[in-house]
């Protein structure tokens, strides 16, 4: 059974709104990593940065799908292996986003997978309070430069 980190809430704006806040530079620089790029293409490779400096740390990361609205996956990593991150982004009835974060692929002993899957789901679950702050009450607060 493949080892899944996930993180779940729902976010008070219409599906496209919440997809923008991801896929554009810009505003996902608001409330996470930073980037450099022109947005999200299939099949590219795009930088994300441990902050704004000039110097500031940076880690390839491959999109490998896009389904405008209701899917983002990613592929990122490093030496000591790569994992894949989806972004599901389901309409409610009243016209709200359920957004998900799923990242699989977690290689190592069972102590250590634990141990990531537990690390990356805080982690996502304070992307999306972050995301929710922005996007439904304009408070950008970014949860990279504050992670302990």
């Amino acid at each position: 059974m493949e080892q899944v980190a996930r993180a779940k809430s729902i976010v008070r704006a219409a599906p496209e709104k919440v997809y923008q806040a991801f896929v554009n530079p810009e505003s996902m620089g608001k409330f996470w990593f930073h980037r450099k790029d022109e947005g999200f293409r299939v099949n590219e490779t795009v930088m994300f940065y441990l902050g704004n400096e000039k110097d500031a740390f940076g880690f390839d990361v491959q999109i490998l799908e896009l389904n405008p609205n209701s899917l983002i996956h990613i592929k990122w990593g490093d030496e000591s292996g790569w994992t894949e991150v989806r972004w599901l982004f389901e309409e409610t009835d009243s016209g709200d986003t359920t957004l998900t974060i799923e990242e699989t692929g977690f290689s190592g002993t069972n102590e250590e997978i634990i141990d990531k899957i537990v690390d990356s789901s805080k982690g996502f679950n304070q992307v999306i309070i972050a995301a929710k702050a922005l996007i439904e009450h304009g408070v950008a607060i970014n949860v990279v430069s504050d992670h302990a």
